[in-house]
This record gives C-alpha cells, structure tokens and sequence, in this order.
C-alpha cells in the first residue's frame, strides 16, 4: 500500500539530480498525515517550542528534498538520518511529569538505539529499506521511536542516574564514531544501490560513503559530546543554585 505513496524515498526512482533536486518534495499521505497529527498533538498538549522544533526537523528530513536526496547518496543518506535523531532529542524535550521514571531503562534504550544503528547500516538491511516500501516505514519508525526513548531517558534523567545519562550518551558516541570510522576506512564500496547516484552528483561510489562516514564519526561525535558537556554543566550550574533550579525539566 506504500509504493505510491513515498516512491520519491525510495532507490527506485530517478536519482535527484544537481539541477533538479531541490524540486524532489515527498508529499506523501504516508508521511503528511502522522506529521500532522503530531503538530495537532503538540499543539493540544502544549508541550512548548522545544518539542516544536524537533517536529520541524523531523518534517524537513522527511518531506524535504533531502529526502529524495538521502535516496540517492549515502552521505545525504547519513545526514537524514542525524536530522531525524536530533529532531526525535527536540521531542523528547516536552514538559514530562514522570523525570523520576524517565531514566528506569535509560541502558535497554540505549542498546535498543545503538543495535538499530549498527543493523541499520548492514548493507543487506540498508537496501532493504531503501527498496521496500514497508520496510522503509517500519525502519524509520523504529528510529525515530528508539532515538525518542534513547533521549528521553538523558535527557529527563532524575539526579541519581544523572551520571549513567552522561555514560549513556559518551558510550553511544564510541559506537556511532566506530561505525563511521569502518564506514570511511572501508576499502570498497558497501551500498552499490547508490553508486549510480554518486556518479550523478560526480562522486566516486566509495567517497560518498567516506563522506557519509566522516558525518557520522566527526559530526555526530561532536555532537554527543557537546551534548554530554552541556548537560554536565547545566545540571552542575542547577545543582549550586538550589533545589528551585532542580525543577527545570529540560536544558
């Protein structure tokens, strides 16, 4: 019931091209209508612009050209995919009642996240999802569910687990650094299904995937670790103004 309706996401379809891809929406019913009935949702239960900026994220790296894009090279591929982690890290951010839960199994979140990671980026299951409708929606579904958890549980960890938050986030920018290092230091090509588009865009098939790669080792790194900084000295900065400050629900 999916072909239809998120073809331009998917391998199949013509490669977005440099003088055309920016004209590539996917506006999908597949995708317009759960968008929409988060933005209702957010809306209704007011949970503030924090959650309102990951749903923006999470509408661009699903209906924008880079979704087509993310189809095509498997560094715009990698991008998509931090996109739609940082936007689940935003939602994750709404005005919670339960912060004493929140961080119960930060541990099974964190593996849950890091294992769909990993099994993500075999290259029998990467083109799977980027060939098959339904196994598109369930994969990216499941990301965006165990990224929410993943952060949820850092992000709204009570005081007592505030350090296993921080080991949490550091232990999953080693994994995440690993595999973009194996993804850049390979010495093949492991996703020729988008070789052809890496031509298009006049990149060798093996320096896409080292640039897809390099995002994931180098940015992503910086980015939990900005992250795990942030929120040492945040909850630090809380922690010395008194138990008013401990009541803040997200940084």
């Amino acid at each position: 019931m999916f072909d239809d309706l998120i073809a331009l996401c998917l391998a199949g379809a013509r490669p977005a091209l440099p003088q055309d891809w920016w004209a590539a929406w996917s506006l999908a019913p597949a995708t317009l209508t759960p968008l929409a009935a988060l933005l209702l949702w957010l809306r209704l239960h007011r949970q503030g612009r924090w959650p309102l900026a990951g749903w923006a994220l999470l509408a661009l790296g699903l209906v924008s050209p880079l979704c087509r894009l993310a189809a095509t090279l498997a560094a715009a591929h990698m991008a998509q995919l931090m996109l739609l982690i940082a936007a689940a890290a935003l939602l994750a951010c709404g005005p919670h009642r339960a912060r004493a839960q929140a961080g119960g199994h930060l541990a099974l979140a964190t593996v849950a996240h890091g294992a769909l990671l990993w099994l993500w980026h075999v290259p029998a299951v990467y083109a799977l999802v980027l060939q098959q409708p339904a196994a598109h929606v369930l994969a990216y579904g499941l990301l965006l569910a165990s990224s929410w958890w993943f952060w949820r549980g850092v992000l709204l960890a009570p005081e007592a687990r505030r350090g296993h938050a921080l080991l949490a986030l550091l232990a999953t920018m080693a994994h995440t650094g690993l595999l973009g290092a194996l993804l850049t230091f390979a010495g093949t090509p492991l996703y020729p299904l988008q070789a052809a588009g890496a031509r298009a865009w006049g990149l060798a098939p093996l320096a896409d995937q080292q640039l897809a790669g390099l995002l994931m080792w180098v940015v992503g790194a910086a980015a939990y670790l900005c992250t795990a900084v942030g929120l040492a000295l945040h909850w630090w900065a809380a922690a010395h103004r008194g138990p008013q400050a401990l009541r803040v629900t997200v940084p």
